[in-house]
């Protein structure tokens, strides 16, 4: 499996990403002025972006639901 990174807002650098491998998570010491720069270093490197699991379930509960 590809390594899962996510992209955080840091208050005065800018974008830092963190990369999960292996069950453990670790920051990368480089800080992008733009979310797009960190997130095209996160492609070129073949890793995933990690998406947040949704709030409620809500949605799979109605998508099962029958007619």
């Amino acid at each position: 499996m590809k390594p899962q990174a996510q992209i955080i807002e840091a208050a005065e650098h800018g974008y830092r990403i963190h990369v999960e491998r292996d069950g453990t998570t670790e920051a990368l010491s480089t800080y992008f002025d733009q979310y797009q720069d960190a997130l095209d270093y996160i492609l070129n490197q073949g890793w995933q972006l990690k998406r947040e699991a949704p709030s409620s379930s809500l949605l799979v509960e109605t998508r099962f639901l029958k007619p």
